[in-house]
């Protein structure tokens, strides 16, 4: 299983990945989105490796975000995160270059912002 360790390292290729895209066209935007919720996927399961817990569904990952105390203040931005990467992937939804900035983005830094004093 992954360390914390290795899993904020993913997090953070991620985060980098991410920016160094341009937004002008959709699949980029698309792939953003992906990227954004899979670093945060990376941070939940940073968090959770330090109780021995590893997640390899995301329902369960889900049910444990809802679940935990810490972990649940987050509960909106990941949902949020994961809304937009499935819909992205698999709706054709057309999300824009600001949806990336003003809500995506956003919803990251929240999550790291929560869990990585944790870390």
């Amino acid at each position: 299983m992954p360390s914390k360790t290795e899993h904020v390292t993913k997090a953070e290729g991620n985060e980098t990945f991410v920016s160094g895209i341009a937004l002008t066209a959709q699949p980029n935007i698309d792939w953003a989105l992906v990227v954004i919720f899979y670093a945060a996927v990376h941070y939940v399961e940073a968090y959770l490796s330090l109780t021995g817990i590893h997640l390899r569904s995301h329902a369960t990952r889900d049910n444990c975000v809802g679940r935990d105390s810490r972990l649940r203040l987050i509960f909106r931005e990941y949902g949020d995160l994961k809304y937009y990467a499935y819909n992205a992937r698999y709706e054709v939804m057309p999300f824009s270059a600001s949806d990336v900035a003003n809500v995506a983005l956003p919803a990251l830094d929240k999550i790291k912002a929560q869990l990585k004093p944790l870390l």
